[in-house]
């Protein structure tokens, strides 16, 4: 029972990490479809590339729009293999269904605000709306991933303990100032996604000049805007250097926050710095878009980390006919993803 369990853990885990990638993918060619103008490459159909299947007429934006559109394709379908697999096994952890809810969820809000973007227009608010979908659908596979990761470590256990156990995936994180400040900097961040985002598609994004301060002082209504963006960042710093303050001083019992918020201290570095990237290129470079968006992706992630971790862990209770096969030990806190 142990290796038919740890095998199909295995695959789900696999599956899980694929997915990962898949709508990362999906989410970068996204990124390169919006920055080249390319979301018009099929025209206004939808599902249908330019009235066929397969387009018969190819140029470069076409390429993009229709590979991002396949991509989409083949991650939902792997996406949801993933799910029902993970569902079935594990749906007795009531974070695998809720990550597995948000993860399909928004990949289908996803799909359906790309549809809705070919056929009617995308004005900049529809736009930032969609990234922001877009992150949120990543997030839900991520933590998919984290949450399978942290079972398997279970899985793998082979001292379990002879009573009925109960498995907990993390140790139970106290209310107080961490977690209250890990909600308000999650909400914080999605709003700082979204102006960033609405900013970007507004075209204003690409008037921002100087760093670290911005010196397009006689642009009007751009410096204003890059004034409030900055500030924004500033501030959204500002909380990550508070979290990692406050997880310093209960590293030793949550050494998973601790390990978090530094993830999230240095990815906020590097938002900074791609961002600076982008003005030193004068907005000209898509790499340098793709870096900055692809930051702001692994900063809101390991903040979304920290969400889960401080959410009270369920409890699974297994049958002793179970015991040994599919319910090890709780692992101690310092082996937690």
């Amino acid at each position: 029972m142990m290796k038919r369990s740890l095998a199909w853990y295995k695959v789900t885990y696999v599956l899980a990490i694929l997915s990962l990638i898949g709508i990362f993918a999906v989410n970068i060619v996204g990124f390169v479809d919006t920055e080249t103008g390319s979301a018009l490459g099929c025209g206004h159909d939808w599902p249908l590339c330019n009235g066929a299947v397969i387009p018969h007429v190819w140029g470069l934006q076409t390429l993009i729009e229709f590979t991002h559109r396949a991509l989409v394709g083949v991650v939902t379908v792997l996406l949801l293999v993933t799910s029902g697999l993970a569902w079935r096994l594990y749906r007795a952890w009531r974070e695998v269904k809720a990550t597995i809810g948000i993860a399909v969820g928004f990949v289908f809000v996803q799909a359906g605000l790309g549809a809705l973007g070919v056929i009617y227009g995308d004005p900049a608010w529809f736009l930032a709306f969609h990234f922001g979908c877009s992150l949120l659908a990543f997030v839900g596979v991520l933590l998919l991933v984290v949450v399978l990761r942290q079972i398997g470590r279970q899985i793998r256990d082979k001292d379990a303990r002879d009573d009925v156990s109960t498995v907990v995936l993390r140790r139970p994180v106290p209310k107080g100032p961490f977690t209250r400040g890990v909600w308000f900097t999650l909400i914080y961040m999605y709003v700082a996604m979204y102006y960033g985002a609405f900013v970007s598609s507004t075209g204003d994004g690409s008037g921002f000049r100087g760093w670290p301060f911005p010196t397009e002082i006689h642009s009007g209504q751009v410096f204003v805007v890059d004034i409030i963006h900055r500030a924004v960042a500033v501030g959204l710093g500002a909380l990550i250097v508070y979290l990692w303050v406050l997880a310093f001083r209960m590293r030793k019992d949550h050494h998973d926050l601790f390990v978090g918020t530094w993830l999230a201290l240095v990815f906020v570095i590097l938002v900074a710095f791609s961002g600076a990237t982008l003005i030193w290129t004068n907005h000209a470079a898509l790499w340098a878009f793709l870096v900055h968006v692809s930051m702001v992706t692994g900063l809101f992630g390991s903040l979304s980390y920290l969400g889960l971790q401080i959410i009270p862990p369920s409890n699974v209770r297994v049958p002793r006919s179970q015991k040994g096969a599919e319910t090890p030990r709780t692992s101690s806190i310092g082996e937690q993803v």
